[in-house]
């Protein structure tokens, strides 16, 4: 259709446009009027490949001016929604000390035979459901070692981590092993760079804290209390949190008579309802060898 020179001229979608459409020289104005911007459609031809024949299509500019503004901003969106993730969502996985047989752990594969153990793993998922409501405060899982604390704080992380995912406000989550990080922290005092601040400032700001193995205790323990220095650090991590997760193996007098009263009472921060107790769940590590040991055998 040849171009009437008469009819208003259509509002062009500026530079974008013209450089998009820059190739079709072909470029003809449609009697078409866009119903939305009231301005001619463009109509334009392009070859078909492996024939002589060109295809022709008719748009309106104006739209097409908005949908690749629309796209330019989704663009954006996607680049701050990936920097967004990469200083929360992606956290747990990056930066967490998970020991590499509980990678895997969820509350899926938890196994619960007795009473205790369902109530523990419903105990766990309880938790979760709490945090993502909003819940601020400590949980704490106390008992013998071996039953599975570290498995299911394991668990809560990932799925408070994809809960906050799924309602589109990721949250950062960190799973730490108190011990190896403190061991960390002190082989660098004899480097030339000292890892102390930076591992006091991630745990400090993170939303979400699973502290693993609190003042773990081994069969041969003095009963002596913790260094001054490991005090502070741990004090100066709980004392400007309000939603850590805890398990350790020490029972309340154990934890009173190993820390100073104010880390103690940091530890207890919000415990009323979030705190689970048991001393009589059986090594599961053993019965998991044997499982996987039968398994093996077939």
């Amino acid at each position: 259709m040849a171009e009437n020179t008469n009819r208003r001229k259509p509002i062009l979608g500026g530079r974008a446009m013209e450089n998009k459409f820059e190739q079709y020289n072909n470029r003809k104005i449609s009697e078409k009027v866009c119903e939305v911007h009231k301005v001619n459609y463009w109509q334009i031809s392009t070859p078909k490949r492996g024939s002589k024949e060109r295809s022709v299509q008719e748009f309106c500019p104006e739209c097409t001016k908005e949908l690749i503004e629309r796209q330019d901003r989704e663009g954006v969106d996607n680049s701050l929604n990936a920097e967004t993730y990469l200083k929360t969502y992606n956290v747990l996985m990056r930066d967490s000390t998970i020991p590499r047989e509980l990678k895997e752990a969820s509350f899926e594969n938890f196994i619960a035979e007795t009473a205790e153990e369902k109530q523990l793993l419903e105990f766990s998922r309880g938790q979760v459901e709490k945090y993502l409501d909003g819940m601020t405060g400590n949980t704490l899982f106390t008992g013998s070692t071996g039953i599975g604390k570290s498995h299911l704080s394991v668990a809560i992380a990932k799925a408070i981590n994809e809960g906050y995912k799924t309602k589109g406000e990721p949250k950062s989550v960190l799973f730490v092993n108190l011990t190896e990080i403190l061991r960390r922290v002190r082989e660098s005092f004899n480097s030339s760079t000292s890892l102390e601040g930076h591992y006091s400032r991630m745990l400090k700001e993170v939303d979400y804290l699973v502290l693993d193995d609190l003042g773990i205790k081994s069969d041969n323990a003095s009963g002596k209390g913790k260094s001054s220095w490991e005090e502070e650090f741990i004090f100066g991590i709980l004392s400007n949190r309000d939603k850590t997760i805890i398990t350790t193996n020490l029972s309340n007098s154990e934890i009173a008579s190993l820390y100073s009263d104010r880390v103690a009472s940091r530890v207890r921060t919000g415990l009323e309802g979030n705190f689970f107790k048991s001393f009589t769940i059986k090594d599961k590590r053993y019965s998991i060898s044997s499982l996987k040991a039968k398994v093996a055998q077939h």
